[in-house]
């Protein structure tokens, strides 16, 4: 069962990659609490915790998918666009961020969603 398993991944490491990105970047979101801190407005909306369980859950989806093979390719689907929408829509509200905030600090990540990202259309491309 261990070497089906560790198959599944080899054969989709692209996609487990993606799916260990969006899992951390979930948890990593939900556990900082005032990460988003411009525009004031926004920043009750942009720090909600359902936000960061959702994307967390959907990393943990895209995580199953790629272990068990991905049985079922419309699922898959549906998990790699909502992901990849998902960090998408992180990716642009980060550069917002970078550059209307002068928050250069977030560099590193919008560059590390960017290149999940573009595991996430390598992955879906194989699909």
């Amino acid at each position: 069962m261990l070497r089906r398993l560790c198959h599944n991944v080899d054969n989709n490491f692209e996609e487990f990659t993606a799916a260990i990105g969006v899992v951390a970047i979930g948890i990593a979101l939900w556990i900082d609490r005032n990460y988003f801190s411009w525009p004031p407005e926004l920043t009750q909306a942009m720090n909600d915790q359902r936000l960061d369980i959702i994307i967390t859950a959907l990393g943990l989806g895209l995580l199953i998918m790629t272990i068990t093979g991905n049985k079922s390719k419309a699922w898959a689907q549906i998990f790699l666009i909502l992901s990849g929408s998902v960090l998408s829509m992180l990716w642009f509200i980060q550069m917002w961020h970078a550059n209307l905030a002068g928050q250069t600090q977030m560099a590193h990540t919008i560059i590390g969603e960017a290149i999940i990202f573009i595991l996430i259309l390598r992955a879906a491309w194989k699909i």
